[in-house]
């Protein structure tokens, strides 16, 4: 080969080099590209430009004029217990918030959000991040749809009364509420069946919240309670029962027993509240207590007032006065 021929040779092969990292750069920025649209798509985290960090709730803009309709997560019950919605009210009269319930009388956080998607509320209260289908329905019906993250919760778990353990890990609680763990005595208790419930079995966020994607192979024999309310009276009143929901009633029920967690399937058991009787809200912080969650307001984007409603919403609560009454909630603020 002669050195003309070589050099032409080593000319064609830098060529074809140089092609294909430009086509593979491009390609992996297309990629790039492809996976920030989509993850702008679903964002979980408070990043839309319109929500914003204000000291009081007086002076959150654009609430627009009217009566709005939610519904959803009943976790957030106990903010409207605390005064939230009356001093809404009283610093934005015009802005009228009415809770609604679904026509099956099954309120929960997946009942909120299918509302929602049918126009029957302005805005949804969720304790769960968007799911893959519900944002696909949203584009199907001509919007989108945002969550924003406004709390932490701690999925909280109790006994009836007279089931004295020291604690559970969450693989156990797991298993209890998929029906592989039956019996009390399996997890250090006494030779007595074990009696699940839950809020709602069908729409409430708890049970997705503790099993994820085994959420489908809940127990046939967990019972259904319709509210907190209920679910702590049903626990506290059944032989061998247990109930899982927000950790909270942990601190103001006495009727029932509350029960550690730990994480995995480890022995290493946290309290959902401390000695004083108040939640444990630096293990809920830190995430040393196994089973938190964020708690959304649920943003339905069409450019219309409902949108306004949502955003409205959410500021509100995200205001310094806002994250005040989140905390007198029960709930932890997350700013």
């Amino acid at each position: 080969m002669t050195s003309s021929t070589l050099f032409k040779s080593e000319i064609t092969l830098s060529v074809i080099v140089l092609l294909l990292f430009s086509l593979g750069g491009y390609f992996l920025w297309h990629q790039v590209q492809s996976s920030a649209t989509l993850s702008n798509e679903k964002v979980s985290a408070n990043t839309s430009s319109d929500i914003q960090n204000y000291t009081s709730m007086k002076e959150v803009p654009n609430l627009p004029q009217g009566t709005f309709n939610f519904g959803g997560s009943l976790i957030f019950a106990s903010l409207m217990a605390q005064g939230t919605h009356k001093a809404i009210n009283q610093t934005h009269p015009n802005f009228i918030l009415r809770y609604t319930e679904p026509v099956d009388n099954q309120p929960g956080t997946g009942k909120g959000i299918e509302m929602l998607l049918k126009g029957q509320l302005s805005f949804a209260l969720s304790g769960r991040p968007l799911e893959d289908a519900e944002y696909k329905q949203a584009i199907e019906r001509g919007f989108t749809l945002d969550q924003v993250a406004v709390a932490i919760d701690g999925l909280g778990c109790y006994t009836h009364p007279d089931i004295s353990i020291p604690g559970l890990s969450v693989t156990q609680l797991q298993e209890i509420y998929m029906g592989k763990i039956t019996n009390w005595k399996e997890v250090g208790g006494p030779d007595l069946r074990i009696v699940p419930f839950s809020i709602n079995v069908k729409t409430t966020a708890l049970l997705k919240t503790l099993l994820g994607s085994k959420v489908g192979s809940v127990s046939p024999k967990v019972r259904s309670s319709r509210d907190y309310t209920v679910l702590v009276r049903d626990v506290g009143t059944t032989p061998g029962a247990i109930g899982i929901g927000a950790a909270m009633l942990v601190v103001t029920q006495h009727t029932v027993r509350p029960v550690a967690l730990a994480a995995g399937n480890t022995n290493k058991y946290v309290p959902a509240m401390t000695e004083n009787h108040k939640l444990n809200m630096a293990a809920f912080r830190d995430s040393s207590y196994p089973i938190t969650r964020y708690l959304y307001v649920i943003i339905r984007r069409d450019g219309r007032a409902d949108e306004q409603a949502g955003v409205g919403y959410a500021n509100l609560l995200l205001s310094k006065e806002g994250q005040q009454f989140v905390e007198k909630a029960g709930l932890v603020p997350i700013r």
